[in-house]
């Protein structure tokens, strides 16, 4: 079988959307703006996965808007492998605005610790309720659904 004879269409129903994790890139287009964000695809008797939309967005006619791509994670390590990645890359930015290229063991430990324990734990810890809310929400109306 062919890779592209095992590609699947998400039906809207499926997705739980998650705009409010939207993030909005850099304005580097003339006509788009560029947006990832992430969904859960959450089907009946499926394991759980999670979407990263590449969205392009026409800043004048929405109907020229596209979604560029779909990148579709079924495994928990995916996404720890991308966030792992992405807050280094944030310590990075961080150190070298703080002009500081060569931190200490020390220094290194200290703009990690920060990152986690002043920017991202709580914000974590509070997403991680909401989308378990919306999560709920969107199975209880397919149940209901299914009952109609």
């Amino acid at each position: 079988m062919a890779v592209v004879d095992v590609v699947e269409k998400t039906s809207p129903a499926d997705l739980v959307m998650l705009p409010y994790r939207e993030v909005v890139c850099d304005d580097t287009l003339r006509e788009f703006m560029q947006v990832l964000r992430p969904d859960l695809v959450d089907r009946k008797g499926e394991v759980l996965r999670v979407q990263l939309l590449l969205d392009r967005r026409h800043k004048q006619n929405k109907g020229f808007s596209r979604p560029v791509a779909y990148f579709r994670m079924s495994e928990s390590a995916q996404l720890i492998k991308l966030a792992t990645n992405f807050v280094a890359l944030a310590v990075v930015m961080a150190l070298d605005g703080s002009r500081n290229l060569e931190p200490s063991h020390e220094e290194l430990a200290r703009a990690v610790s920060s990152c986690w324990d002043y920017l991202m734990k709580n914000d974590v810890k509070l997403t991680v309720e909401t989308i378990l809310r919306d999560l709920r929400l969107h199975r209880m109306a397919l149940e209901k659904a299914v009952e109609t």
